[in-house]
């Protein structure tokens, strides 16, 4: 009789099934190949990615980086223009004066440490103009042009390198000159550093921050500013005031005062407004003309003379004979 043997679920090693036990030869070599295949495309691969993180050689060209600085950069230099440009007076200021509209003068403010004053003569209304020799006393700044009660050409000005201010007068139109020592206590002027405005000989003050425009003679003082017009009340020993925006020019003969200002409704230009009397009245003094065409931000002067006035403006001079209506 036989002795029963359990199950048992051990297989011994050759009844076990291997999977490459079952590959023939040929079969080995593929896989073989294709895992070598497998292990160099890896290799590649992993050499790339390596390669990419590298900081760039010196055969490189790293792209430039935005970066953002709260400190203001200065600003590149400007490219030189082809064609010069002409200095500018020193604050634009102009002045011009006449007798009899045939002869005029006129001249640019200057200035005493850069830009010299010029002052010109005009013996056919204004059509040509001739430089006047102020060398003989070293003019640097004019300060104010008028003409005198018999015709004479007055200047004060500031001379030489201190810059001394003094008073000048001819009696030949303008070909020599005399000194004055009683023009600067007799016609009212405002100082070479803007900062005051003598009349009579002594400094008042200015009506407002800085002075746009001026008239000075013996008998009246008016200034203009950005915003208000402004005459001197010896009276008063004070600035009398009123708003008003916008004057370019002003000029005054007796109780008449003329001035050409920006924006005045209806005029393509500068508008010409007259009265009479202190300029308290100027803001609802009447439109008498229009300058069309002129250019408000150039600097201006205007004189009046009877029922003519000359403007001139930029590089234009603009002639009226019948008390500012028309303009040519």
């Amino acid at each position: 009789m036989s002795t029963k043997r359990g199950r048992s679920t051990y297989r011994s090693a050759k009844g076990r099934s291997r999977w490459r036990d079952s590959l023939s030869s040929s079969q080995r070599v593929l896989v073989l190949v294709g895992l070598a295949l497998f292990l160099i495309v890896d290799v590649i691969l992993v050499g790339l990615a390596l390669s990419a993180n590298q900081v760039p050689s010196a055969e490189r060209t790293p792209r430039p980086l935005v970066t953002f600085n709260s400190t203001p950069q200065p600003a590149p230099a400007p490219v030189a223009s082809a064609e010069p440009t002409a200095e500018p007076a020193a604050d634009g200021k102009r002045f011009i004066t006449t007798i009899d509209g045939q002869t005029l003068w006129r001249a640019t403010a200057g200035a005493c440490a850069s830009t010299p004053a010029v002052v010109e003569r005009s013996v056919d209304a204004g059509t040509t103009w001739t430089p006047l020799a102020t060398n003989a006393f070293d003019l640097r700044q004019v300060l104010t042009l008028t003409t005198g009660e018999e015709g004479e050409l007055e200047i004060i000005g500031a001379t030489g390198d201190a810059c001394a201010v003094g008073g000048f007068s001819s009696t030949d139109a303008g070909d020599t000159w005399a000194p004055d020592a009683a023009l600067p206590g007799e016609v009212g002027y405002e100082t070479p550093d803007g900062t005051s405005i003598v009349v009579a000989g002594q400094g008042v003050g200015l009506p407002c921050p800085a002075v746009e425009v001026i008239s000075a003679r013996t008998d009246r003082t008016v200034a203009a500013c950005a915003a208000v017009m402004a005459e001197w009340d010896p009276a008063a020993g004070a600035w009398s005031t009123t708003p008003y925006a916008g004057v370019h020019g002003l000029a005054t003969e007796g109780d008449r005062l003329m001035f050409v200002a920006r924006g005045v409704p209806g005029c393509n230009g500068l508008g010409a407004l007259a009265i009479n009397g202190v300029p308290a009245a100027v803001s609802s003094a009447p439109l008498v003309g229009c300058i069309e065409g002129a250019d408000g931000s150039a600097p201006a002067a205007l004189t009046i003379a009877g029922q003519g006035a000359w403007l001139w403006v930029g590089d234009r001079l603009y002639r009226s004979a019948d008390g500012g209506a028309t303009w040519s």
